[in-house]
């Protein structure tokens, strides 16, 4: 009997070893190629209309119904603001990146998107229950979930070929890198 509950607790351990993402240290080495390295984490982007249009201002796709949507998910998931002074990479637990005043996220999460967004961190572990939260909940917003395979080094690829939406794809700037 004894045996049996060492060697149920010690697969318990093992199972838990591996649940937690590991941030990422290095770049170095890192390589895009499908399937050679397994998502270390996922970013979730909900893009909206600009604030400053009025015919957009009451619009299921403004910023007021992203702001109530981010406030329902931190609500949910009791996730906490995103560790700023730690790349964003490198978090290890679920998280909203924080946002200005318009419910729009910093230069951290803005750069490859046309439109305002805001951005959760989300470790691999939880994506079978926040993400079809977020499927579910979203209302007319959209949503990109995007893989974190190696950093930056791979975000044409996370964004462009390894991502899902939720709702209506929208343009990513990002190009593919061209391997001729």
């Amino acid at each position: 009997m004894l045996k049996a509950q060492v060697a149920l607790l010690l697969l318990a351990v093992l199972a838990l070893a591996d649940a937690h993402p590991h941030p990422v240290r290095s770049e170095k080495g890192c390589t895009c190629e499908p399937g050679a390295k397994a998502f270390e984490s996922y970013h979730i982007h909900v893009l909206f209309y600009a604030d400053g249009i009025e015919q957009f201002s009451s619009n299921s796709h403004s910023s007021k119904y992203a702001r109530a949507l981010r406030s329902d998910f931190i609500e949910r998931f009791n996730a906490p603001e995103c560790d700023e002074t730690k790349p964003i990479f490198n978090l290890t637990a679920l998280c909203a990146f924080a946002v200005d005043k318009t419910g729009a996220g910093g230069s951290a999460n803005a750069a490859p998107f046309v439109t305002p967004n805001f951005a959760i961190f989300m470790p691999v572990n939880r994506y079978t229950d926040v993400v079809p939260w977020m499927m579910a909940n979203r209302g007319d917003l959209d949503f990109l979930v995007h893989p974190n395979t190696c950093g930056f080094t791979c975000s044409p690829q996370d964004h462009l070929l390894w991502s899902v939406w939720g709702g209506r794809k929208w343009d990513v700037r990002f190009e593919l890198p061209n391997d001729n």
